[in-house]
């Protein structure tokens, strides 16, 4: 059933694709009532092609243009001040000559509020949010590849998806800042990813979840990805002054004319994946091998998937003109996808485990065994009992034994509800509420008065060695630097 589905969806696709804008983010602010120069050229339907008017960029008339916005502006002629002036930017390049004294005076005015928004730097607190988002997940991107993991296709598939949401939100952090005319060569940097979104997150989750090894069969996937890297690799040859000049929409490449087809291409891709990636979690969230912390896990990251793929189905229909366009149903994709890449960081950090090993490894190792459902919850409220309560873990001498025997159950019953409920080995369990103590003393020993063994002794620990090797694994830095840190 897979197969013969895939290789439906794909053709499709890939017709679609052939016949489609790169971006679809640079071309949806062209003013269709301005006066442009760029004519569609009637005798080619390629994508790529458009007719450039050469007279327009001579140094001659863009001379006409500044001198006659100028000459507007003296006049306090908003109107003419303001068209020139844009037609002066597009045409040399200048977006910074909207910010001279010239036109201060018209700031205030609809026409230059817009031209500001256009071409003006524009450095919002959202703004700044994208790019701590972005920077954030590319940090979290190369960790999660580059850590040690043990089921390394997994760790690489979240890690690209990752990585290209993060690309993709420093892409329209340049293009809503527009610093994008400061670094022309960005022109369609994220495009070239916009069909793997679907099936990285689509195969991460048939991996975690049903331990799913790839087939040769499953390059079909890519398809769509290498057509759109076929086709931009022009582009990205172009120069720097031509790039600049697509930026400005008065280039030889053409993103305006198959907008529709580029949202509908993409929005398919997403619907389709969507649908796959929640018939997967639908069909695995009841199975009793995965740990509630793993439930939890691809929950809520699904959800996130799904509330991104309805944000873009709104913003598609705000940008072909359906709906009106307002700053919440633009923002609104932008934010779901930093919303996901800041929960992944998020997760991360918090359980590190959930990243190191398949959520399917406890099945074999538990599928024989007697633990009733009801019985693994009984023994999971016991053990959170002993462990915040009694505070077990103090024990230096604590032991599986010792605590089976305080459930009244078998090591092994202890050792599955363990597993099964928090994700980790016993060890890993209390050692983890050991430095969760251990870092709550620190914080609130406000005058510096404790040695770091002394606390190590207090929470269970027999020894600073393991202390200091149970801290870095738990928090990713030593007690020292975790000190340090508080300092700061």
């Amino acid at each position: 059933m897979f197969r013969f589905a895939a290789i439906l969806r794909l053709p499709l696709l890939t017709l679609f694709l052939v016949f489609m804008t790169i971006n679809d983010v640079q071309a949806f602010d062209v003013d269709a009532s301005m006066d442009s120069a760029v004519q569609d050229d009637a005798g080619s339907s390629f994508i790529l092609t458009s007719v450039q008017d050469e007279s327009k960029f001579s140094q001659d008339s863009i001379q006409m243009y500044e001198d006659l916005a100028i000459i507007a502006a003296r006049n306090n002629d908003v109107e003419n001040a303001s068209l020139y002036l844009e037609k002066y930017v597009i045409y040399s390049g200048d977006n910074g000559f909207v910010d001279t004294a010239y036109f201060k005076r018209f700031d205030d005015t609809p026409q230059f509020i817009e031209l500001h928004d256009k071409y003006s730097l524009n450095f919002s607190w959202l703004n700044f949010f994208y790019l701590f988002s972005a920077l954030i997940g590319f940090f979290i991107g190369l960790m999660l590849v580059l850590g040690k993991k043990k089921d390394r296709t997994a760790a690489i598939l979240i890690s690209v998806f990752v990585l290209v949401h993060s690309v993709f939100i420093f892409h329209l952090f340049l293009f809503n800042t527009n610093l994008q005319f400061r670094v022309p060569h960005t022109l369609f940097m994220s495009s070239v990813f916009s069909y793997l979104y679907g099936p990285l997150i689509y195969f991460y989750f048939k991996r975690i979840t049903l331990s799913y090894d790839f087939r040769k069969i499953d390059w079909l996937h890519a398809i769509p990805t290498i057509i759109i890297v076929i086709i931009t690799v022009p582009i990205f040859l172009l120069s720097a002054e031509e790039k600049l000049r697509v930026m400005f929409h008065v280039g030889s490449v053409n993103t305006k004319t198959y907008l529709i087809i580029a949202f509908s291409t993409k929005l398919l891709s997403l619907l389709v994946y969507g649908y796959l990636t929640l018939k997967v979690y639908l069909k695995t969230k009841s199975y009793s091998w995965i740990t509630d912390e793993a439930k939890k896990w691809t929950r809520n990251l699904v959800t996130l998937t799904q509330v991104y793929v309805l944000s873009y189905f709104i913003y598609g229909f705000m940008i072909t003109d359906v709906i009106p366009r307002t700053e919440f149903l633009y923002h609104l994709q932008i934010v779901a996808m930093a919303s996901m890449v800041l929960y992944i960081g998020y997760k991360s950090y918090l359980m590190p485990n959930l990243f190191t090993s398949s959520f399917v490894k406890q099945q074999n190792k538990y599928k024989k065994s007697g633990l009733t459902s009801s019985f693994s919850n009984e023994l999971k409220e016991q053990l959170m009992q002993l462990l915040e309560e009694d505070k077990i873990y103090r024990q230096n001498n604590i032991s599986l034994a010792i605590v089976s025997d305080k459930l009244g159950t078998t090591r092994h019953n202890t050792s599955q509800v363990i597993n099964e409920h928090f994700g980790l080995n016993f060890f890993e369990l209390i050692n983890k509420y050991r430095i969760e103590e251990a870092t709550e003393i620190l914080k609130n020993d406000k005058n510096k008065n404790l040695n770091i063994i002394d606390v190590a002794y207090e929470v269970g620990f027999n020894n600073k060695v393991t202390f200091n090797k149970s801290f870095r694994k738990v928090l990713s830095q030593t007690p020292s630097q975790y000190l340090s840190s508080l300092n700061l």
